[in-house]
């Protein structure tokens, strides 16, 4: 009788035991929980340079004349800037400048050549993967044109120019291709609408400028 009970007790006693270690266990050891997942974000921040080159095509209207052109050509340049970024937005300063041969064909007498085209803008992005910014861009666009006359018109005018200011606004996509070199492909729109011609008489030739440029770059960040 003696055993039993004493039996008895012994196996009470070890499942209590049994039944404490499994709760110190658990106190011991809590439930992992994984953080929350958090896309990597890519370094946009900081000083930036690049060349890039394209195509430009427009209109250019004379109203006093009731005449209207359609230059086109080439451009290349060079740009500059600055960017902060704030999380997946990236902000940022840039100023850009090119050489153009911009032309207009022979119309009444005159051909048009827009030989310099820049701005100065404000941009603002998106951080689409951490490698692909797409950003939109708006500020202060100028040019230089001038207007050559052709055939018996060169001793009544000769020839004009115009530094021209407007607007510009754009869109483009910027990669980060290896390293700190970046890619780039932008558009662009001039809004040059106050633009007067002088001749060497003295006689003016008012007129607007609408430019459209599509280019590529290659820039670096420091």
């Amino acid at each position: 009788m003696r055993i039993r009970v004493w039996g008895c007790i012994g196996g009470f006693a070890a499942a209590a035991a049994g039944v404490c270690a499994a709760g110190a266990a658990d106190m011991a050891a809590p439930a992992y929980k994984a953080p929350p997942y958090q896309a990597p974000v890519s370094d946009w921040a900081g000083f930036y340079l690049g060349v890039a080159g394209g195509y430009g095509f427009g209109a250019t209207s004379f109203p006093a004349a009731g005449d209207s052109v359609k230059p086109r050509g080439g451009v290349f340049g060079g740009y500059a800037g600055y960017n902060w970024q704030y999380g997946s937005w990236v902000t940022g300063l840039e100023g850009d400048f090119a050489g153009a041969d911009i032309k207009a064909p022979d119309v009444n007498g005159t051909i048009q050549k827009t030989d310099e085209l820049g701005s100065f803008r404000a941009r603002l992005g998106y951080t689409l993967m951490p490698s692909l910014l797409a950003y939109g861009t708006a500020g202060a666009g100028f040019g230089h044109t001038s207007l050559q006359t052709v055939g018996s018109f060169v001793s009544t005018f000769g020839e004009a120019d115009a530094s021209q200011i407007g607007w510009v606004a754009g869109a483009g996509l910027e990669y980060k291709v290896w390293g700190n070199f970046i890619a780039r492909a932008e558009y662009l729109h001039y809004d040059l609408a106050k633009t007067t011609f002088t001749f060497e008489q003295g006689i003016s030739a008012p007129g607007s400028e609408r430019i459209d440029i599509v280019r590529g770059g290659l820039g670096y960040k420091f």
